[in-house]
């Protein structure tokens, strides 16, 4: 189901402890895969996947099941998806979840978004819009997909597919993100002016236990 209504109209049947990360997945190491479009006909995951290794991370995780990028690029292709640069999240989200069973809402509310972050239901999907004028972007200095996996207080945590050490300490960036391992954590609020506005995709599970 595909929904644009607010993430609190659904009841929730089951409420997660925590989400675990089957398998991280930096899009910079499938330069070999390729994920062409017609704006970009050398197209691979390196370049255009970010929207892919998120879109495979949230289906192991919600899922229990591997779905790695190799299987998911010809998905997201298949879906309509892959026609502009990058991947539309507006068409892929609700073929994943057509094809997993999985639910997702589209909202640009980002006190929903943190809620449901913070009451651990499922994971989120964000679209960062880069450098600005007054902000240097932190997950990415152009538009780019991050997954937001929980929230603690105002602490969220965040699988960046663009990952490699390092990658925070530049600056404007130095600062706002501490690591533990691949996960990247930071106020909610610099996730909030990283995506400026661009809606965030709410992907949960309800079957019953």
């Amino acid at each position: 189901m595909f929904s644009l209504c607010s993430v609190y109209d659904i009841m929730i049947l089951e409420s997660w402890c925590f989400m675990e990360c089957r398998h991280f997945y930096c899009q910079l190491d499938y330069r070999h895969i390729a994920y062409p479009s017609p704006s970009s006909v050398n197209g691979n995951i390196a370049d255009n996947g970010c929207g892919v290794c998120c879109g495979s991370m949230v289906i192991e995780a919600l899922c229990e099941l591997d779905f790695p990028v190799e299987v998911c690029a010809p998905f997201a292709k298949k879906s309509g998806a892959r026609e502009g640069f990058g991947t539309d999240m507006s068409i892929f989200a609700p073929a994943i979840c057509k094809e997993f069973n999985l639910n997702v809402i589209k909202t640009t509310d980002t006190d929903e978004v943190l809620r449901f972050l913070q009451k651990k239901r499922g994971l989120v999907i964000a679209n960062t819009a880069g450098n600005r004028e007054d902000w240097t972007g932190v997950f990415s200095d152009s538009r780019h997909y991050v997954v937001a996996v929980e929230a603690n207080g105002n602490t969220v945590e965040v699988w960046d597919p663009l990952y490699r050490p390092g990658r925070y300490d530049c600056e404007g960036r130095k600062g706002k993100v501490h690591m533990d391992g691949f996960k990247a954590y930071a106020d909610f609020s610099v996730l909030v002016n990283d995506c400026n506005g661009r809606p965030y995709y709410c992907f949960y599970n309800n079957k019953e236990d």
